[in-house]
């Protein structure tokens, strides 16, 4: 039995969900584990802490916008409270903060399974192109607008319409036109700043993987999705567990490449001819990962087993034809829990 206090972080659940309650489910849901589990919000109105019977603590703890030492402070008053054993961040903008701060975390005696900082600004969207380039993996031509005006002059080289254009961390938009493209650009340099990119359009399905890696980069579990149903920003609210080897190879070479460790989400596009494209590497497990733990791969579990050192044999099957579909649930609490949270910083569920 696997006796731990796992703290998770990335709660919200609304149109978009983050992936932290996933998590939690997994772990909920794994007869080896039998220990506790408490959430870091930065929200007071963190939607997915407070599904019934999976957290038994919530805490407050700073936006990633407030830095490594403001945050290492917070996880210090929280750990002497109440020992912390095991942290998995669970947002991209998160999993970079706790990666500088692993040594101190480390010296706490909170436990981590995360990549590098290198390997994971590597990753970036603004500079996965290159990676791509230099190990030879296959990724649509991709180019980094420094104004609006580059559009135009950039379209033709990238294959002319229609083109992507893709945020600094998050969100992209399928262009059909100059123009489009134009009031595209706006939306997302309004949303996410510097540096918009712009990327050559192919055509085909999407196939995602979520893995893991050891601390070593061997590959731990990795399971393929088809995506079948998609909300306006392109994020998969229904999809298909399918057998493909070909993108689970290729994830462990993207891995190995990367030197990674940890979770991880490797998002591909395959055209008509078979080719798989590298899309995207998310630095966290997906949203959508609890239909991996259905269909044979307990991810999260696994990622706390190596965590603590624990001897683990590497997952390599799963079921094919699970399917998952996304819905929503009301939860009702009593409105002093999210007083409690927003005034002491904490709440017990």
């Amino acid at each position: 039995m696997l006796q731990a206090h796992v703290v998770i972080t990335g709660l919200m659940a609304t149109d978009n969900p983050y992936p932290g309650l996933g998590i939690a489910r997994c772990l909920r849901d794994a007869p080896e584990f039998r220990g506790r589990i408490s959430g870091f919000v930065f929200d007071p109105l963190s939607t997915g802490a407070f599904c019934e019977g999976v957290f038994e603590r919530v805490f407050l703890v700073p936006y990633p916008a407030a830095g490594v030492e403001v945050l290492l402070e917070r996880i210090g008053e929280i750990h002497r409270a109440d020992p912390i054993d095991v942290l998995i961040p669970s947002l991209d903008s998160e999993v970079i903060l706790y990666a500088q701060a692993a040594r101190e975390l480390a010296t706490l005696g909170i436990r981590t399974l995360l990549p590098p900082v290198n390997s994971i600004k590597m990753r970036s969207k603004n500079q996965l192109y290159e990676f791509c380039r230099q190990h030879r993996f296959r990724c649509p031509e991709t180019v980094i607008l420094n104004n609006v005006q580059e559009i135009a002059a950039r379209c033709e080289a990238l294959g002319g319409t229609p083109f992507v254009l893709k945020g600094a961390l998050s969100d992209a938009a399928v262009c059909h036109s100059i123009e489009e493209g134009e009031y595209q650009y706006g939306q997302l340099f309004n949303q996410w700043g510097y540096p918009i990119l712009m990327q050559q359009y192919i055509a085909g399905e999407e196939i995602d993987v979520i893995a893991l890696a050891d601390k070593k980069s061997r590959l731990s579990g990795a399971v393929v999705m088809k995506k079948f149903g998609l909300t306006p920003k392109g994020k998969a609210f229904s999809g298909i567990t399918v057998e493909d080897d070909k993108p689970v190879q290729l994830t462990r070479q993207i891995l190995k490449s990367l030197k990674w460790i940890g979770p991880a989400e490797c998002e591909f596009l395959k055209d008509e001819k078979g080719h798989y494209f590298l899309m995207e590497i998310n630095s966290r497990f997906p949203s959508w990962l609890y239909l991996a733990a259905a269909a044979g791969q307990n991810l999260p579990l696994l990622t706390v087993q190596l965590a603590c050192d624990m001897p683990v044999r590497p997952l390599t099957s799963y079921t094919a034809g699970k399917l998952f579909v996304r819905t929503v649930a009301d939860a009702l609490l009593d409105a002093r829990q999210i007083m409690e949270l927003t005034a002491s910083g904490e709440v017990r569920l």
